[in-house]
């Protein structure tokens, strides 16, 4: 079967960069494109050989098994639940929504209308992190204690200035931790579950924007496994990386794939036996065990085709999506607040705190705007 799309926001970066590549390498066919920017849609069209429609009602009126949606952030939301709506499938770029309440809304309309949302975590498919799950699921590193998570992004800030709705309240609905690092927060919670509570600090350090680029986040789990997370795009650091610490080992997944270094014996058990004052955990030395593999656009939609086939879920449906949006409203309001906050996450308290937010930027930009002839 060949999965048949249309695309909402086919002129984005995002579809040029990544999609185009995993619908050639699929043979996905593309059979209508939408994009408010109609040159860049006509030129999207002309590769596919298909029609470019004015808007998202002439795009969910073009034949088609799935719509595909490119969007910013805040407009996923309305484009999933018009799709839905007319009988499509969706496959959504992630976020899923910034807001809780949007995503919890896409959750009830796929269970409403049985149609399968899917959201593109690809990271989830990758090699390393599939044999890291496995073994985490079958208690290779004993009990957990700890994790860690570092990563950069650095950006110029023309990445911000050149598409104004990035790193803006109302266009964007968050900054680094919802655009980049939520890839690494879903990993986070795909691999361990979600926590118990989260704090942090949020804060804009170097970029001339309205949401963070530097987070700074502890998470906690109710059998008191903690996290440390560093996400940035206003520093370049030395690798992204992920490492999961237990007491019969460590895990690390890192741009060279899955590391593991075990121990010879439980540290717990280690613990509670005589002997000497100083003596060593025996662990061995860092060794890679499975390459990064795989884990594109195109497992994606491969994985998406197969799903409406066999009739089943994608392996990141919008239920399996929610958590890392969760974690990083977590997030927002403990920095906010100053405080931890405890997961579940009330999902208005995260509303009225982005609201607000949107409101104070849209009260500043009206301040610094020039009135003509002077002030009045």
């Amino acid at each position: 079967m060949t999965l048949r799309i249309a695309v909402a926001a086919a002129g984005s970066h995002i579809f040029q960069a990544a999609h185009i590549p995993a619908i050639e390498a699929t043979g996905t066919e593309v059979v209508g494109v939408f994009d408010v920017d109609a040159a860049r849609a006509a030129v999207a069209a002309e590769r596919f050989g298909c029609p470019v429609v004015p808007d998202l009602p002439s795009l969910l009126a073009v034949p088609a098994d799935a719509v595909v949606v490119c969007a910013p952030h805040p407009l996923h939301a309305g484009i999933i639940r018009e799709s839905l709506r007319a009988g499509r499938a969706v496959l959504v770029e992630k976020p899923l929504a910034p807001r809780l309440t949007e995503v919890d809304e896409i959750i009830a309309a796929s269970a409403a209308t049985r149609l399968p949302v899917g959201v593109i975590h690809q990271h989830r498919l990758r090699d390393d992190v599939v044999a890291a799950r496995r073994m985490l699921r079958d208690g290779a590193l004993g009990r957990m204690h700890r994790a860690v998570l570092v990563a950069s992004y650095p950006k110029r800030s023309v990445y911000y200035t050149d598409t104004p709705w990035r790193g803006t309240w109302a266009g964007e609905g968050g900054g680094v931790l919802l655009n980049q690092g939520l890839h690494d927060i879903d990993l986070l919670v795909h691999l361990l579950g979600l926590p118990a509570r989260v704090t942090g600090s949020l804060r804009t350090a170097v970029h001339p924007i309205e949401a963070e680029d530097a987070a700074e986040l502890l998470l906690e789990w109710r059998d008191g496994m903690t996290a440390s997370v560093h996400v940035t795009s206003a520093a370049s650091l030395d690798g992204n990386r992920l490492e999961l610490h237990g007491s019969r080992g460590s895990l690390r997944l890192s741009a060279r794939g899955l590391e593991r270094r075990a121990a010879a014996e439980d540290f717990d058990a280690f613990a509670a036996a005589p002997g000497g004052h100083f003596d060593a955990f025996p662990v061995e030395e860092w060794r890679r065990t499975v390459p990064p593999g795989r884990g594109d656009h195109a497992e994606v939609y491969a994985d998406f085709a197969e799903a409406l086939a066999q009739g089943r879920a994608p392996r990141t449906d919008a239920q399996a999506a929610r958590g890392a949006v969760e974690v990083i409203a977590a997030a927002a309001l403990a920095s906010h607040a100053r405080e931890w906050v405890a997961l579940p996450v009330d999902p208005a308290r995260a509303d009225a705190l982005l609201d607000a937010r949107i409101a104070r930027a849209t009260a500043d930009r009206r301040e610094e705007t020039p009135v003509p002839g002077g002030a009045r």
